[in-house]
C-alpha cells in the first residue's frame, strides 16, 4: 500500500504536464486520487462523485464546470485511504470484528456517490462489511448485506467470488429440506469462481453445506442417540464441517470453532458412542481406545484439538468439549521409537 502511494506521489511531482483538476485539499466527504487521463496530464485531483458505474466527475481547473472521464481510460488511477477507512481496516486486522464492521457501515454510507470506482472506500467497506458478518456468523445481517454492495460491477474476480461465497453462506436457516438448494448454489458458485475462490470463502461454502446436512439431524437426537436413518446425513455433515476447519485455518477462529463444536456435537451423538463412554474410565487405556467405535476415538481427538487449538473460542469451552476430552487416549504418549 505504501508503495503504491509512493509510485503516485511520484508521479504526481515529477511529471512534466500538470494536471487540470483542483489541487485544494478535498472536503471531508470527498476524496482524492492520483489519476493519469490521457491527453490531460497525471496528478494528484480531487473526486467530485461517479456516476456507479466507473465513470468520475471533477471540476475543471479555476472554473466550475464539471468534466468527466472513464475510471478505465486512466493509465493510473488509484484513490486515497481516507483515514476514516483506514482505522476501519485496523480494526478489521486486528480481529475486532464488531467495531470494524460499524466503521465499515460508515464508511459505506459516506462515500456513497464514489461506489463503482476502482478502489472506492465505499464498494470495499461494503465488501469488508460482509466478510466480518460472515465471521461474526451474523447469518441474518450476513443475507442482508451480501445481497446488494454498491459498485459491485468495480469488484474483480476474487473479490466478486468472495462476495458470492458469502451469500451461499447466507442462506443457513438449519431447515430440514435445506441441503438440496445449498448444494446446488455451492456448484454454482464453483463453476463459476473456480480458481478464483480463496481459501476461506471455500471454507464459507462447505461450512454452509455442513450446516445444511446437519439440519437433517433432530435437535432432540443430538442430546441422546442419532437415529440410523440420520446416521449418513450426520457423517457428511462432520465430513463438511471437517473440510470447512481445513480450508479456514491460520485466517480467522470463530467460524473453524463453531464448526468443530458442531462436529464434535453429532460424533458424540452417533450410535453406540455414548453407550461405550458409560463403560470404560477416564481417560481410556490402549486396550479400551483400540476397542472403541471409530466415532468415540473421532469425538475425543477431535475435543482435544478444540482444547488445544480453539480455547475459548465461541463455544470451545462448552462442557461438552472438557467431558469428551476426559477420554482421550494419546497413542503415541509412551510409545517406542518406530511403533
Amino acid at each position: 500500500m505504501k508503495l503504491i502511494k509512493n509510485i503516485g506521489f511520484a508521479l504526481a511531482a515529477f511529471s512534466c504536464v500538470q494536471f487540470a483538476a483542483a489541487q485544494q485539499a478535498p472536503a471531508a466527504n470527498k476524496l482524492s486520487a492520483y489519476v493519469a487521463i490521457p491527453g490531460a496530464g497525471t496528478g494528484l485531483m480531487v473526486l467530485e462523485r461517479s456516476d456507479g458505474n466507473g465513470t468520475f466527475f471533477y471540476l475543471q481547473k479555476g472554473t466550475d464546470q464539471l468534466m468527466q472521464a472513464k475510471a478505465s481510460a486512466c493509465k493510473l488511477f488509484y484513490i486515497q485511504t481516507p483515514a476514516d477507512m483506514a482505522g476501519a481496516l485496523r480494526s478489521f486486522y486486528d480481529g475486532d470484528y464488531a467495531a470494524a464492521r460499524k466503521a465499515f457501515a460508515s464508511v459505506k454510507k459516506k462515500y456513497a456517490a464514489y461506489a463503482g470506482l476502482p478502489g472506492s472506500p465505499c464498494t470495499m467497506a461494503a465488501l469488508h462489511e460482509v466478510t466480518c458478518a460472515a465471521r461474526m456468523l451474523d447469518v441474518a445481517a450476513l443475507k442482508s448485506l451480501a445481497a446488494s454492495i454498491p459498485g459491485e460491477s468495480a469488484l474483480n474476480a476474487a473479490e466478486q467470488a468472495r462476495l458470492d461465497a458469502a451469500r451461499v453462506l447466507g442462506m443457513v436457516n438449519d431447515q430440514p429440506d435445506s441441503f438440496a438448494p445449498t448444494k446446488e448454489a455451492v456448484e454454482a458458485a464453483m463453476k463459476k469462481h473456480a480458481r478464483n475462490l480463496d481459501s476461506e470463502s471455500n471454507g464459507w461454502l462447505r461450512y454452509a453445506l455442513a450446516r445444511a446436512a446437519a439440519a437433517q439431524v433432530p435437535a432432540d437426537q443430538l442430546q441422546g442417540t442419532i437415529a440410523e436413518d440420520k446416521v449418513k446425513a450426520a457423517s457428511v455433515a462432520v465430513d463438511f464441517y471437517c473440510q470447512a476447519v481445513m480450508s479456514m485455518h491460520g485466517s480467522h477462529k470463530a467460524v473453524p470453532a463453531d464448526a468443530l463444536n458442531r462436529a464434535l456435537a453429532l460424533l458424540w451423538a452417533m450410535p453406540g458412542v455414548k453407550d461405550y463412554a458409560a463403560k470404560v474410565s477416564k481417560p481410556v487405556d490402549k486396550k479400551q481406545w483400540n476397542a472403541a467405535p471409530r466415532d468415540f476415538r473421532e469425538a475425543a481427538s477431535m475435543a482435544r484439538y478444540i482444547k488445544t487449538l480453539y480455547p475459548a473460542e465461541g463455544n470451545a469451552a462448552d462442557s461438552l468439549v472438557d467431558k469428551v476430552d476426559a477420554f482421550y487416549f494419546n497413542a503415541k504418549k509412551g510409545a517406542k521409537k518406530g511403533e
